[in-house]
């Protein structure tokens, strides 16, 4: 039988475990829900927006060319950006239409840049008045907040929700890819990294908005990203 991977280490584990309610990682000693086929994802709804990259043609959205893009054929098929150094991030992807409520994911992997300024991630629901903000690092750690614009500037604040953590399903380093699964329900967010959940949360500031695909330098460093099965999927029950 074919082995699965645990979303924690991404060791690969038997097909029989599938059989148990709970499956506990041989290697690494994790505990999580057997999924309902070979796969660390939870259940994922209909695909209303996809990307996978395998050509610069994407049907509903828009290709921000701040850096260096290019896209390369390959298993799997990757979108590669490298960004000059600056503070705030470079628009990477943007949804041509707005999105309420959305199950997106996508693997991320970077490839230049000091380890601990680089970011990149997801801005769900962004409009011109803020929105929301997700990012992972090549440090194994994640954070979460929102935006919101400043009386008689264009400028954006930044409003931590969840403040730079660690998370053991994150793998550290360069070259390595990393899952971020990004859920708006309503007021609800949920963020899996590598399938495991690692923030549930309620917030009720944005309800649509677009969604960014972004990376960030963070300062005075070049930054190599590669993006690869970027999904974005309807919200199940």
């Amino acid at each position: 039988m074919k082995p699965f991977a645990c979303p924690n280490c991404g060791a690969a584990l038997p097909a029989r475990a599938l059989k148990n309610d709970l499956v506990a990682c041989e290697y690494c000693g994790t505990t999580f829900r057997a999924p309902k086929t070979a796969t660390p994802e939870p259940d994922m709804g209909d695909l209303i927006l996809g990307a996978d990259f395998t050509n610069e043609v994407l049907p509903g959205w828009e290709i921000v060319r701040d850096g260096d893009i290019s896209f390369h054929k390959g298993h799997p098929p990757e979108l590669r950006g490298r960004y000059k150094p600056r503070l705030n991030s470079y628009y990477v992807l943007i949804s041509s239409g707005f999105l309420d409520d959305f199950d997106a994911s996508v693997s991320i992997k970077f490839t230049e840049g000091d380890e601990k300024l680089i970011t990149a991630g997801f801005y769900p629901r962004m409009t011109n008045d803020g929105g929301y903000a997700v990012y992972i690092s090549p440090l194994g750690s994640y954070n979460i907040g929102y935006f919101t614009t400043q009386p008689n500037s264009a400028d954006l604040k930044w409003n931590t929700l969840v403040d730079w953590t660690s998370h053991a399903s994150l793998r550290k380093g360069r070259d390595v890819p990393n899952r971020l699964r990004v859920i708006m329900d309503g007021e609800k967010m949920r963020v899996y990294l590598n399938g495991a959940l690692a923030t549930s949360l309620k917030d009720n500031r944005y309800k649509m908005g677009k969604l960014h695909l972004v990376a960030e330098p963070n300062g005075e460093t070049n930054l190599g990203v590669a993006y690869s099965d970027l999904q974005v999927r309807e919200v199940v029950g």
